[in-house]
């Protein structure tokens, strides 16, 4: 079954090019929140233009029990903007200059239920995160690691990525948790953007 896919906040201009994108991936379906009752969206992406902080728009989105996930869209993509919405049930930050497979690859992993920024940022750490020293903690392996989660990929995908076995991928980020103090993916996302980790990791998609 197709991926429902909502824009909130767009205007005709954007709605019609999401469109044109995801119809070229194929497995998506734009739908309309107007009968979300009826069919559930998967994904909202809410069109930003300005800080997110107390947009109406995206409160009512996470909110909604009809809409499943919720994704920023935006050109506003800037180091500071991302720690707040992700903390508060938000679980993508996109960036509106990604190209359609890059977009598709994130949408899929939100779908998921990856939390998703895409392209990485370097951004401030929040109080809850330890600071930039950690990252001189880590090995090559684990900055990858931590790297890739952050871009959505799940365990089996890093694996293949990274060209070694699915338990060597869980001993990278068992050890790099340890070291940075995170405890879920989330946060393990939260802290790779705040180090400007793998920013050149969705490149290549």
């Amino acid at each position: 079954m197709d991926i429902r896919v909502a824009l909130l906040g767009g205007d005709e201009l954007v709605r019609r090019g999401l469109d044109g994108m995801l119809r070229t991936l194929g497995g998506f379906e734009l739908g309309s929140v107007k009968d979300r009752a009826r069919r559930p969206i998967d994904i909202a992406l809410v069109e930003t233009f300005g800080a997110p902080r107390g947009d109406t728009t995206l409160e009512r989105a996470a909110a909604d029990p009809f809409i499943r996930h919720v994704a920023i869209y935006t050109w506003n993509h800037q180091p500071g903007l991302v720690h707040e919405p992700l903390e508060h049930g938000v679980t993508g930050y996109l960036a509106k200059s990604l190209s359609a497979q890059q977009l598709g690859r994130a949408l899929r992993a939100i779908h998921l239920g990856e939390t998703v920024v895409a392209p990485l940022l370097p951004v401030l750490p929040t109080k809850d995160l330890r600071s930039t020293d950690q990252a001189d903690l880590l090995t090559v392996r684990e900055r990858e690691t931590l790297a890739h989660i952050a871009t959505g990929k799940s365990n089996d995908e890093i694996a293949q990525q990274m060209q070694i076995s699915l338990n060597s991928v869980k001993s990278y980020i068992r050890s790099a948790y340890r070291k940075t103090g995170v405890r879920s993916r989330s946060q393990a996302v939260l802290w790779a953007v705040s180090h400007g980790l793998g920013a050149e990791v969705l490149e290549g998609v």
